[in-house]
């Protein structure tokens, strides 16, 4: 109970409720502990209860009838998914699994319709966290169909440095992607973004190690970018941006 109510009071969500709430919300909730390439849902199930990503990290994708799949997100501790059950949404349209060994805290659609009801301000939050991933998830659709693969992938390795990035001893930025992830987040083979990312390693913009990549040179890699003056790009510079 106490290790769902700490979490629960960290997630930026529910951070602003009262501590009576929040043990409410904790009591009916459900704590589960997974291994890596779990699957919460499947697109198509019943789409019943809402996810908090308490350790690990946890990957939204959807897979095409040729079996090819593309990474929708990638949510890190404090994040949550499925939220589109409380908005109607009967079946899933994406699936969720574990990109790590991971921790996640269930909670029901009707435990959440409660706290909605509640609190009538809270809708208001899931709104706004539903329109701002429908917005980036637009921006990333053009970036599929206007950019090339050089600046997909660019433009995604800032994206998930401004998001997940931990900064090194020496100035860089971790980042805890494989090839294939990225190859799934950008819509191009594994191949491509391998040979990209040589290209890249051999200009000092960036190194890569087992399972991650650091970016070394994060303005560099926003250089090899040419983009129209409303295109907009992370403000890595941001004390905010980047996580120690």
């Amino acid at each position: 109970m106490q290790r769902r109510l700490w979490y629960i009071k960290n997630a930026a969500l529910f951070s602003w409720l009262q501590e009576e709430e929040l043990q409410r919300l904790a009591k009916g909730s459900e704590m589960v502990e997974c291994k890596r390439n779990t699957t919460f849902y499947f697109a198509h199930e019943q789409s019943d209860s809402i996810f908090l990503v308490k350790q690990g990290r946890v990957k939204l994708t959807r897979t095409s009838a040729e079996g090819r799949e593309v990474i929708l997100d990638i949510l890190a501790p404090g994040e949550i998914f499925g939220e589109l059950a409380v908005t109607g949404e009967e079946l899933r349209t994406h699936s969720a699994t574990a990109v790590d060994d991971a921790m996640v805290c269930i909670i029901t659609r009707q435990e959440f319709e409660n706290l909605l009801k509640r609190h009538p301000e809270m809708a208001l939050r899931v709104l706004k966290l539903v329109g701002l991933r429908r917005r980036e998830l637009e921006m990333r659709l053009e970036d599929l169909i206007f950019q090339p693969v050089a600046a997909r992938l660019v433009l995604t390795l800032l994206w998930q440095a401004r998001r997940h990035g931990k900064k090194e001893a020496d100035g860089g930025i971790s980042l805890p992607l494989t090839q294939k992830d990225l190859a799934h987040l950008v819509g191009a083979s594994r191949e491509a973004v391998a040979e990209q990312l040589a290209e890249f390693k051999s200009q000092g913009l960036l190194r890569t190690g087992y399972r991650s990549l650091v970016l070394v040179d994060p303005k560099g890699l926003m250089r090899t970018l040419t983009p129209a003056p409303e295109m907009e790009l992370p403000d890595l510079l941001s004390p905010a941006a980047i996580g120690d």
